[in-house]
């Protein structure tokens, strides 16, 4: 029977830059093992432990957890490595495992290219050699940590994605991954959330709506389509999702990385990032939610003034009310025994530094009504104008069908960038010349140069349309003879009032009537 019972430990990191080094790869630590072992007839292997893809900065590894399984019930007492760093790359955790884990289960341990052998040549566990190569392993490590960090922050400030998954909402782009494009189902979920909170419905009803529906939670609908299985699996909506997609300015076509960061590359405890410090690169990729929506849904929903009533619904002017000198919001009151209710300036409440902004929610009401009136008059002349002349334009939009022309285009610009990787990895690969991959280059770029102009040239005209359908959407308005939430949602961004009493009142689509002027004009 051989004296000693060998485990052999393997260690491959895409950390560590090991899977660039053939000589580091699992096959060659286990034949360079073996042939080690050919002459030695008092050893016999009873296990080979690798860990494919673990880092080596400590010993949370699963390959490396069963070979202590072992050591501890004594199936084994002898451990080969090829070298040092493939037992990890933390000083304190390699010299903790040779001094004190190793001696204490009489462990044999063998690192064949730092010619140690704790049997043979014991002076060589304790050798200025041992302590300096593990100081470098971690030094490296550390270095290898450094160097992929930096990496990655210019990657992300770059506008790349580099997460594993795209956001609730959007897919990897299949011809780029560090790119998004819309999930059409995801899509339909989001708007659902945005469109009841601005109606003024409490996050608490909106997941109690979603659940009702049986509409998947992301980390659900993830899981049903992702062959990677989420840790944690949200079976039901509730405040805190609600709230992640609310606040995610992911929607408004940022993208957003750096939330997160690991303490160090010893330590991967994760730790949040400070809001000023994450990284924000601006139109990355298409909005699923208008800039402009997504704010007034930010002050409705977070507003510290809001306040929903008994029936789940925010009043009629939470979130629009603004002061016109320090834009703090109007806080409401009402008189006891009264059904009065009247605003002051919230910031004059607190401390005095405003004015009061004193206005009845009576007064408000008349001036308003007499304000949207006049409004929707003067769009509704100018509907009229325009559907003069409109029938013909409509009907040319329609035939051009510029919806399906936008489809098309999309698909021409994600071949052609497909085309300028491709020829870019041949000339990386020495398949093609210089010469060649300029000239190949030029061609695509042309090409996708002129397809984005004529993308741009219809998402205009689209731009135009659609400011004839709002034009049209408040004529069928018509005159209104009171005011409600619905009514302030659908025409106005904010509310201003003045110390004097004045309202100044901040319609949605502000420079509607230039549009639709030039696209008559187009």
């Amino acid at each position: 029977m051989s004296k000693w019972r060998v485990g052999i430990y393997l260690r491959l990191s895409s950390d560590d830059d090991d899977d660039k080094l053939e000589s580091n790869s699992i096959t060659n630590q286990r034949s360079l093992i073996n042939y080690y072992l050919v002459d030695k007839k008092d050893i016999a292997v009873y296990k080979c432990y690798a860990d494919d893809g673990y880092t080596g900065t400590d010993f949370d590894r699963p390959a490396f957890q069963e070979m202590m399984d072992d050591i501890r019930n004594r199936k084994i007492n002898c451990v080969i490595v090829k070298d040092l760093s493939r037992l990890g790359r933390n000083y304190i955790s390699v010299g903790h495992f040779i001094d004190d884990t190793l001696p204490r289960y009489k462990i044999r341990f063998i690192a064949i290219n730092d010619n140690v052998d704790s049997f043979l040549r014991p002076e060589s566990m304790n050798s200025l050699e041992v302590y300096f190569k593990n100081l470098m392993n971690e030094s490296f490590a550390k270095d290898i940590s450094k160097k992929v960090r930096t990496s990655f922050e210019i990657s992300k400030k770059n506008g790349n994605f580099i997460g594993v998954v795209a956001p609730f909402g959007y897919l990897k782009d299949p011809y780029d991954c560090h790119k998004f494009i819309i999930d059409k189902e995801a899509e339909k979920i989001v708007k659902k959330i945005f469109k009841l909170a601005l109606n003024g419905i409490s996050r608490q009803d909106i997941a109690n709506e979603l659940n009702k529906s049986h509409i998947p939670t992301p980390s659900k609908y993830m899981k049903s389509f992702c062959k990677k299985k989420s840790s944690i699996i949200l079976e039901e909506w509730n405040v805190d999702s609600i709230d992640n997609i609310l606040r995610n300015r992911t929607y408004i076509g940022n993208l957003i990385q750096g939330k997160t960061t690991r303490i160090s590359h010893k330590k991967h405890n994760i730790v949040t990032v400070p809001e000023d410090e994450w990284i924000v690169v601006p139109d990355h990729h298409k909005a699923i939610i208008e800039e402009e929506i997504f704010e007034q849904v930010q002050n409705i929903v977070y507003n510290r003034n809001s306040r929903v009533s008994s029936n789940g619904k925010f009043y009629k002017y939470t979130g629009y009310l603004k002061c016109a000198d320090c834009n703090s919001t109007m806080k409401k009151f009402s008189r006891p025994n009264s059904n009065s209710i009247f605003f002051y300036c919230s910031t004059y409440i607190k401390n005095k530094e405003c004015h009061k902004h004193y206005i009845t929610e009576n007064d408000l009401d008349n001036t308003l009504l007499e304000i949207i009136n006049k409004y929707i008059e003067v769009i509704t002349n100018l509907s009229e104008k325009i559907n003069n002349d409109i029938s013909i334009s409509y009907m040319e939009y329609e035939k051009e069908n510029k919806e399906f022309k936008l489809i098309e285009l999309d698909k021409e610009e994600q071949k052609y960038r497909k085309l300028i990787n491709e020829v870019k990895d041949d000339y990386k690969n020495d398949y093609i010349s210089k010469g060649d991959y300029e000239l190949f280059k030029d061609k695509y770029m042309f090409q996708l140069n002129k397809i984005l102009l004529e993308k741009e040239e219809l998402n205009s005209s689209k731009s135009n349309q659609e400011n004839i359908d709002r034009i049209n959407k408040i004529k069928k308005i018509g005159k209104i003879d009171y005011i409600d939430r619905n009514i302030i949602i659908e025409l106005i961004d904010r509310i201003l009032i003045h110390e004097c009493g004045d309202i100044e009142v901040i319609f949605k689509y502000k420079n509607l009537y230039e549009d639709a002027l030039r696209y008559l004009k187009s």
